[in-house]
């Protein structure tokens, strides 16, 4: 297509460049990858514990020598904020579970994603502010939900969520771009390493997850279409021994790459539906760590890592 040339077409296109930083949330954009070494991560979505289950799930843990990063939701931090911050930083590290609904009303143009990374940040801020006032410092969150309610394709939504956190001062961003693209009960894609996300000055660790708790879960197909299970039996008849070959399938992969294999494993499946097999796998990977010799970190604990280089 030939491209039209004046004075008038010139002025537009110098107009429609200027608004492109305030329209394109992605505009300006740079990503490094990083080489942080291979280790694992521990990740603990804290969705529908309450305060009682919060308690069972520090007994359980307890015979478990590793660290982790738990992401709690506003309604938990509002609700029992003292009992998280009392949890022992030494082995916890409490981070943010964001659900940062950026509006009620939203464009289905990824040219306006911009507009909607300055609402979804303003609202990532205030959410940060009661977790601090509440809980206590916050280095990184993660977003809920998948896609955080945001309305543009996964990976335009990811790069609004990471932009937004960078514009919000967060020092690491635990994403989840590679889960939302797998069905529920599906193997995953191989990972991708942990990079930085640069802007305007500014820089962002973002932590890839790897291994997502969903592989022993049906999916919406195969409990309302398929039929292969009924709405009470959520999950697979799948071993903690399946899920630890599925973790070592991707953990080759992240040695390759030289980066974090981060396993986002939700504790409510066990506290709140007694399903022993989420626990039991992360006894085997950390099994697996000791006897591998490989690092078990939290996600602040790839900040300095990253600043190095």
């Amino acid at each position: 297509m030939k491209e039209r040339n004046g004075t008038v077409h010139s002025f537009l296109r110098r107009v429609y460049a200027g608004m492109v930083p305030w329209l394109d949330s992605d505009s300006g954009v740079e990503i490094s990858p990083l080489s942080l070494g291979f280790s694992v991560c521990f990740r603990h979505d804290m969705d529908s514990l309450q305060e009682s289950h919060l308690e069972q799930f520090i007994e359980q843990e307890g015979p478990l020598e590793a660290s982790s990063t738990l992401f709690f939701l506003e309604s938990q931090w509002r609700a029992y904020g003292s009992k998280i911050r009392s949890l022992n930083p030494d082995k916890y590290e409490c981070a943010l579970h964001s659900e940062a609904k950026p509006s009620p009303r939203c464009w289905a143009l990824f040219q306006l994603s911009g507009l909607v990374e300055r609402a979804y940040a303003r609202r990532l801020k205030r959410q940060c502010a009661g977790f601090r006032s509440r809980v206590g410092e916050v280095y990184g969150h993660a977003a809920h939900a998948g896609n955080n309610y945001l309305p543009f394709q996964s990976w335009i939504n990811w790069n609004i969520i990471e932009n937004a956190s960078l514009r919000c001062g967060f020092s690491y961003v635990s994403d989840w771009r590679l889960p939302c693209r797998m069905a529920e009960g599906e193997e995953f894609l191989p990972p991708w390493t942990s990079y930085l996300r640069q802007k305007s000055g500014s820089q962002i660790l973002v932590l890839t997850t790897s291994w997502d708790d969903k592989y022993f879960m049906f999916s919406y197909e195969d409990l309302q279409i398929r039929k292969l299970a009924t709405a009470e039996t959520a999950y697979r008849p799948r071993s903690a021994e399946d899920g630890f070959a599925s973790v070592m399938r991707q953990a080759e992969h992240c040695r390759r790459l030289d980066t974090p294999l981060v396993l986002n494993i939700h504790p409510w499946h066990t506290i709140g539906n007694g399903q022993s097999q989420f626990l039991e796998l992360k006894r085997l990977v950390i099994e697996w760590c000791r006897s591998e010799r490989v690092p078990i970190m939290r996600c602040k604990d790839y900040l300095p890592l990253a600043a190095a280089g």
